[in-house]
C-alpha cells in the first residue's frame, strides 16, 4: 500500500471523524425537515386515535387491531426521528418494535382463538358477545338457573 493512500482510507474508515468529509446543506433540506415534521404530527395523531380505539373497543379484536396498528406507527416514528436526527442507529429499535408488535398479535390471536373455542356454550357465547360484560362462573351458574 502506498503512504498516499494511508491517510484517505484511515479518514473513510473513521465515522467519528466528521472533519474528513464535510457535506454542504442541499436544497431539499428544509423540504426534508418539513416532510419530516408533519410525518411525526400524523403519526402522533395516529397513535393517539389507535391508542382511543384500544380504550374504546367494542370488542377485542378491534383492541388487539389497535395494538397492532400502533406498534407499526411507533416503528414509524422510530424511522422518522432517525431521519431527522441523522442516526443509523434508531433503523436497529424500529426492528425490534416490529418484531414485538408482530409477535404480540400472534400470541393475541391465539388468545382469542381460544376462548371462542372454549364458549361452546350459548350463554357464554351471548355473554362474550355483549361488550364490557365480564361474567364470573357464579353468575353464570346464578342467570342459567333462572
Amino acid at each position: 500500500m502506498t503512504p498516499d493512500l494511508a491517510p484517505i482510507l484511515i479518514a473513510a474508515a473513521d465515522h467519528g471523524n466528521s472533519a474528513a468529509v464535510e457535506q454542504a446543506p442541499s436544497a431539499a433540506e428544509p423540504w426534508l425537515m418539513l416532510s419530516v415534521q408533519v410525518g411525526v404530527g400524523l403519526l402522533v395523531l395516529s397513535i393517539l386515535l389507535c391508542l382511543w380505539r384500544m380504550i374504546r373497543g367494542p370488542h377485542l379484536a378491534d383492541r388487539v387491531l389497535a395494538g397492532d396498528t400502533m406498534a407499526m406507527l411507533v416503528a414509524g416514528l422510530v424511522i422518522v426521528l432517525a431521519i431527522k436526527l441523522d442516526s443509523a442507529l434508531f433503523y436497529d429499535a424500529a426492528i425490534v418494535v416490529s418484531v414485538l408488535g408482530f409477535a404480540s398479535t400472534v400470541a393475541f390471536a391465539q388468545y382469542i382463538g381460544a376462548r371462542q373455542k372454549a364458549s361452546d356454550d350459548p350463554l357464554t357465547a351471548e355473554l362474550e358477545n355483549q361488550p364490557g360484560l365480564i361474567a364470573t362462573p357464579d353468575e353464570l351458574e346464578r342467570r342459567a338457573g333462572k
